[in-house]
């Protein structure tokens, strides 16, 4: 494709990043519940601006550039509405792989949003009408426009797509409850309006952007342990459905006798770093696989590093022997109580997230590649990091990878209650720690951030609420009889053990009332504080059978 076409599509691209980045707040704003965490802007936006910078100027053809956009969204994605909207992105290139270009013929875009709806329901286990996925599904069975121009093509795919949001209210509930459309689905339609801005030769431009990923210090390498040549490279298979990894690695260590051996596959392109004494020979080796976009080799005899090496941006961990016949847990966490609390039952790596911080795929590949385990649970903590966890465990192919479902926090400790680290098959277990999570009673306590009526209850921005999962149970003007109308309910499932996980704004003088206010009730339950320090939730409760 010529180059003047190339720029005309990285101006829609990045016209759509910016029509998101517009829009970022409006889009949290469409929050079901009253409560300050949303997020799906944040994420959407993350994404997509992830998937902006990984397009690079080698990148020429529009099967190049929307593929390398795609990878970009993929490892940038955060939350649920972010994880999808990269397989929604993916699912897009792969059409337009298909077709070989991006085409304003009938017959071709339909293979494209075939393909992207395809990508987008694979996303989920049990997909739900209403949200961003209903948008997705209108434009493949509704787009049926013989079209001159990619103009009329995405004029057509917009009304379709805005059609299909203003109807989410009719296909969820809880949407027409509290009087919004799904926020990701309006997320898109932005994304579709952003690109027709930038066909039609006014392109949005992005505004500072902050950088994403893992600010964490590299693991130490030990610079001894095979004076020889750092040796990076960067390589684009010719064929990579047929390239065998196991057999490339048993080249690199036990051919050429390199150790410290860090390598990634994604799709057609093939990441690895080596230290060797011939860096020569590992090129040779290589190249037979495809075309290098980058090399590297580094004299460690004269300078060596105590950092991790780097790879076209990406850190990699100077890996070990990989321990078999022990456990690592990765949690995510909010709060300096809640790591403390988390690191005294044995967690080997926290990342810091939660509600309005959502990690993103590349934030988890980044830490599992530095635990030098081959058997490693995830504890999410928040039911819109599952997701994102998934994605990161499909990527990695040399460690065993289990994500726990934890939807919370609470749900997080209890999984802690029941894992230890000689579960290191834990296949046999994990069955087992998701039935505990499940039996475990629980709820919050946070400020209304807007008026609105849920569940036969009425909330006053300002209000304290009470939230029990999806429902709502009540609305008060103080901390102390929320939190007691919560304590009540879970004190009706009949729990032995109730425990409060609080934050700052939680007196000392509260938490007396509230623990006597259980013992009033019943004096047999034991009740257990924890300093949570959390975001967002002035308390975390959970009870155990």
């Amino acid at each position: 494709m010529p180059n003047k076409n190339r720029n005309l599509l990285m101006d829609i691209l990045e016209s759509s990043v910016a029509k998101l980045q517009q829009n970022e707040e409006m889009i949290n704003d469409l929050n079901v519940f009253p409560v300050p965490d949303g997020d799906t802007g944040s994420n959407m936006l993350a994404t997509l601006i992830s998937a902006w910078k990984n397009v690079s100027d080698a990148s020429v053809t529009d099967v190049e550039v929307t593929r390398d956009f795609a990878r970009g969204a993929l490892l940038g994605a955060r939350g649920n509405s972010g994880v999808i909207t990269s397989q929604i992105i993916k699912g897009i290139a792969v059409g337009i792989e298909k077709v070989g270009k991006i085409s304003k013929e009938k017959k071709d875009i339909r293979i494209i949003l075939r393909s992207a709806r395809e990508y987008a329901y694979k996303a989920v286990s049990n997909p739900v009408e209403g949200t961003i996925l209903s948008v997705i599904k209108a434009l493949d069975e509704n787009y049926n426009r013989d079209a001159n121009d990619l103009r009329s093509v995405l004029k057509s795919i917009i009304e379709i797509s805005n059609k299909a949001t203003e109807y989410t209210p009719n296909q969820l509930e809880v949407l027409k409850e509290a009087g919004v459309v799904d926020s990701g689905a309006k997320g898109l339609c932005l994304i579709f309006e952003g690109m027709l801005e930038g066909l039609m030769g006014n392109p949005l431009r992005l505004g500072d952007v902050k950088s994403s990923g893992s600010d964490e210090p590299f693991i130490k390498a030990d610079p001894n342990s095979n004076i020889g040549y750092c040796t990076e490279f960067i390589l684009t298979l010719k064929n990579p459905k047929n390239f065998k990894e196991a057999d490339f690695k048993k080249v690199l260590t036990k051919d050429l006798k390199g150790d410290s051996l860090v390598m990634i596959k994604e799709e057609d392109i093939l990441k690895v770093h080596v230290h060797v004494k011939k860096p020569g020979e590992v090129f040779n080796a290589a190249q037979k696989f495809g075309e290098f976009s980058k090399i590297k080799a580094d004299n460690m005899t004269t300078q060596t590093s105590s950092e991790g090496h780097m790879i076209d941006g990406d850190s990699f961990e100077i890996t070990k022997k990989l321990k078999d016949k022990e456990l690592a847990i990765v949690v995510i966490s909010n709060g300096e109580g809640l790591d403390k609390e988390f690191k005294d039952l044995g967690v080997n790596k926290i990342i810091n997230g939660g509600q309005t911080m959502n990690p993103s795929v590349e934030d988890f590949v980044k830490v599992i590649n530095k635990l030098n385990y081959k058997n490693i649970v995830i504890l999410p903590n928040n039911s819109n990091i599952i997701l994102a966890a998934e994605k990161a465990k499909e990527l990695i192919e040399d460690k065993n990878i289990f994500v726990i479902p934890t939807k919370t926090m609470q749900q997080g400790i209890v999984a802690l209650y029941n894992i230890n680290k000689e579960m290191y098959d834990f296949h046999e277990f994990q069955d087992s720690v998701i039935d505990a999570i499940k039996n475990i009673s629980e709820g919050q306590i946070t400020i209304a951030v807007r008026d609105t009526e849920m569940n036969g209850v009425k909330v006053k921005k300002g209000n304290f609420i009470a939230l029990k999962g999806k429902k709502i149970l009540s609305s008060t003007t103080t901390l102390k009889d929320s939190s007691k109308d919560l304590i009540e309910k879970v004190i009706k499932d009949k729990s032995e053990v109730i425990t409060l996980i609080y934050n700052k704004d939680v007196s000392s003088e509260l938490l007396k009332e509230l623990e006597e206010f259980i013992n009033e009730k019943d004096s047999s339950i034991e009740v257990e504080t924890i300093f949570g320090g959390q975001a967002v939730y002035h308390l975390l409760v959970f009870g155990e059978k």
